[in-house]
């Protein structure tokens, strides 16, 4: 409904303007009694039709799928139709070939004689005045059918030039979204299975978060947007489920602070700056800290991510260049000029700093 208003403001207003721009118009609605404004305004009329029905039909249902000589069709019929309807519909001699009835005056019994069989306006038959009438018709028509034509193909070809980028971002975004590492599964079963060898407790608690991550993976992924308290508990899950890799060497510490209802969020637009400080902040042979903190004030999301540059992997450039650049083209597709990224990096210490407006 909320596409349809401003089609239902700009048709009366377009249709103001034969109105405001007939010679014949006075202020009032005299200029309806008025034979050539009648016409002009019916051809009006019939032109926004056309734009609408080339727009919505013509364009999409033959011209897109390649059926020209079906939409080469629509189209002349449609312009003979906006020629000719109007004077159809509104009568008035113009393809009469001999001298206007009104310069002669009418017999003394009132009754007008019939011209010759041979003289009758006819669309067949036209004479030279009636070619002039019509090519004068077609004239009149021709420039306002055009500017419709081509106003509308320029809006369709927009409007496809957006369905194809929107199209590719929200192919990108999938990706994105789906971009749960092979490797980070293989590591986090293989830690799973160890733990079960081991009987340990936490083998059946580290089965259960990675059941919640990929059930949460499955179910929410499709969505845009999906509860801003889900999504700190799916990204808990996963760090839980990273923890199990880790030992005693790692100075971790999660704080969420804020009221989290009725506020939502971008699914997954957060978890690959926690994966980056598992992967390159933790390392079983040195001092590692990774500290994750999340402030919800006034529909205004605070995440903010710290670690100490420890592990080997930070070679691997690529790998983090690829993830950010996706992070950041998600955040930029979804919230575009309500958020900032602040990123530090020191070569000892990885700081992140992101702050979105949920609103």
């Amino acid at each position: 409904m909320k596409k349809l208003w401003p089609h239902i403001i700009l048709i009366p207003l377009l249709l103001t303007i034969p109105i405001v721009s007939s010679p014949d118009f006075d202020g009032t609605l005299s200029v309806f009694r008025v034979s050539p404004f009648q016409r002009e305004f019916i051809r009006f009329a019939l032109v926004i039709i056309f734009f609408y029905l080339n727009l919505s039909i013509f364009l999409p249902k033959l011209y897109a799928k390649k059926k020209y000589l079906p939409f080469t069709l629509c189209i002349l019929i449609s312009f003979g139709i906006i020629v000719f309807i109007p004077y159809y519909l509104i009568s008035e001699h113009i393809f009469s070939t001999g001298p206007s009835s009104l310069s002669t005056p009418p017999p003394p019994n009132g009754n007008i004689p019939a011209p010759p069989i041979g003289s009758r306006p006819s669309f067949e038959n036209p004479g030279p005045r009636n070619q002039g009438s019509l090519y004068q018709m077609i004239f009149a028509s021709l420039l306002p059918f055009l500017f419709s034509f081509l106003s509308s193909l320029f809006i369709f070809r927009n409007n496809e030039k957006k369905e194809l980028e929107r199209s590719k971002a929200k192919t990108e975004l999938l990706n994105l979204k789906y971009q749960l590492q092979p490797h980070f599964l293989f590591n986090i079963l293989n830690s799973i299975y160890s733990l079960a060898l081991l009987k340990s407790d936490d083998a059946p608690n580290g089965i259960l978060k990675l059941s919640n991550v990929m059930r949460y993976v499955v179910q929410e992924s499709s969505k845009d947007f999906v509860e801003l308290d889900k999504e700190f508990e799916y990204l808990k899950d996963y760090i839980a489920l990273q923890l199990v890799r880790t030992d005693s060497s790692l100075d971790f510490s999660y704080t969420e602070i804020g009221d989290t209802k009725n506020l939502k969020i971008a699914p997954f637009i957060l978890v690959n700056f926690i994966e980056n400080a598992f992967k390159y902040g933790f390392n079983a042979e040195e001092t590692s800290k990774i500290s994750i903190k999340a402030v919800v004030q006034e529909n205004v999301l605070s995440f903010s991510v710290f670690n100490y540059i420890v592990s080997k992997k930070t070679t691997d450039e690529n790998s983090l260049k690829i993830g950010l650049k996706n992070t950041i083209k998600h955040l930029d597709q979804v919230y575009p000029e309500k958020y900032t990224l602040t990123i530090n990096n020191d070569g000892k210490t990885y700081d992140v700093d992101l702050k979105v407006n949920l609103a």
